[in-house]
């Protein structure tokens, strides 16, 4: 079967008729071992597109680099919300909004107190639990 290779790039072309882009993968492989990557079409209207460009330009790295990092640092405060709005909600603990958030519990209390949702135990508290768990 060989060895796996992935889509490395996408190329954003523009479609006339709707006045949109669509990104088409380059068809172009690279090895990358077990950080397997996958293809995504989608389709952005002007403004995006003009974005995820200065975005390129100011990073100084190709659109589709540009792309994955925007992507990345969206899903990223998506899943930071998500946790937020459950754990404000009563649908978890602090433990599973941080797992869910992909943040250390330190990290979920901070923001939850940055956005005013109060937080029913302190840092010392979290230190205290560790230094118990530790000792047995």
């Amino acid at each position: 079967m060989g060895e796996p290779k992935d889509w490395t790039g996408v190329t954003l072309l523009h479609h006339a008729e709707r006045n949109t882009y669509v990104c088409v993968p380059i068809q172009t492989h690279t090895e990358m071992g077990s950080d397997r990557m996958r293809n995504l079409t989608v389709r952005i209207d002007e403004d995006t597109y003009r974005g995820i460009e200065e975005t390129a330009e100011t990073e100084k790295v190709d659109r589709s680099t540009a792309t994955r990092r925007l992507l990345e640092a969206g899903l990223t405060e998506y899943r930071k919300r998500k946790a937020l709005d459950a754990y404000k909600g009563g649908a978890c603990t602090l433990w599973k909004a941080a797992q869910l958030a992909g943040l250390s519990v330190r990290e979920m209390m901070r923001l939850a107190e940055a956005e005013k949702i109060p937080v029913h135990i302190t840092p010392e508290d979290v230190d205290e639990a560790w230094r118990e768990a530790l000792e047995t």
